[in-house]
């Protein structure tokens, strides 16, 4: 896939990996419309975007808002005529210690990682398929098939939003020639895991890189970096008494809080 006159649309576009996909996008000569909570991050990130030769729209979206999805959605296909890509990177990470187990915790993961993203392709399906094409991207994460101590909120989510996109992947391809695909980063140095030390971790501008390339390379599934995914993937494949066995306050990493019984 060729960048330069296509319209992509960008979800939480202020954050760490998505600023640095943006910037890498923008010298493509590509139409770009960005979407996020920061509308004052949005406009400074526009002002980089144009002066890099591309244009430029953005509007501000909660994506716990499924009225600002369709807004946004709605915003682009007005603005360009079609979308192109969709590129959904809004999320959050919120540890849950089990001393403070909260299913408030759990639903507002939920709403934002993986509801979030189904209003999104709910909308950008109904122009994908008028279009016959299209390429809808969205992040999962890497440890997406096995539970891990501590962060079982956010993995669940991002568990849920793997199976969904898989599950639409042939079907969008064979009957309107959309392209699905499933971005499984693991440790990533942004403001989202501040504090939360994970040994391999790469650049946000690095991830940035690799997503950018194999999207264009057409590739199904991104994940990354290297030797987290072979890790990851070859404790897959553990029977389920050796995986509990692995010590899982070290599954929770550098950094988790370490919290008292309520």
């Amino acid at each position: 896939m060729e960048f330069k006159g296509k319209v992509i649309l960008i979800s939480g576009a202020t954050g760490g990996m998505a600023e640095e996909i943006t910037k890498k996008l923008s010298k493509q000569n590509c139409k770009l419309a960005l979407f996020a909570r920061r509308e004052d991050k949005l406009k400074e990130l526009s002002e980089i975007v144009k002066n890099n030769g591309s244009e430029c729209i953005y509007k501000k979206c909660d994506v716990k808002n499924q009225e600002d999805i369709k807004k946004a959605v709605d915003y682009t296909k007005k603005t360009f005529g079609q979308i192109d890509v969709a590129i959904l990177t809004a999320g959050i990470l919120v540890p849950l210690p089990i001393e403070t187990f909260n299913s408030e915790l759990i639903g507002e993961s939920m709403q934002v990682n993986f509801m979030g993203n189904v209003y999104f392709i709910d909308e950008l399906l109904k122009i994908m398929k008028k279009q016959k094409s299209g390429a809808i991207a969205a992040f999962s994460t890497l440890p997406d098939r096995r539970g891990v101590a501590g962060w079982g909120t956010y993995g669940a989510s991002k568990a849920a939003l793997s199976w969904l996109l898989e599950s639409l992947r042939a079907e969008s391809k064979d009957k309107y020639n959309i392209d699905i695909i499933t971005i499984k980063p693991g440790s990533v140095l942004t403001p989202m895991i501040e504090g939360y030390h994970r040994q391999g971790a790469i650049t946000s501008e690095k991830a940035a890189d690799i997503i950018v390339k194999g999207i264009k390379k057409g590739k199904k599934v991104i994940q990354f970096p290297l030797g987290q995914v072979v890790i990851i993937r070859m404790q897959d494949y553990f029977p389920t008494f050796a995986y509990d066995f692995l010590p899982y306050e070290a599954s929770k990493g550098d950094g988790f809080p370490k919290v008292d019984e309520e």
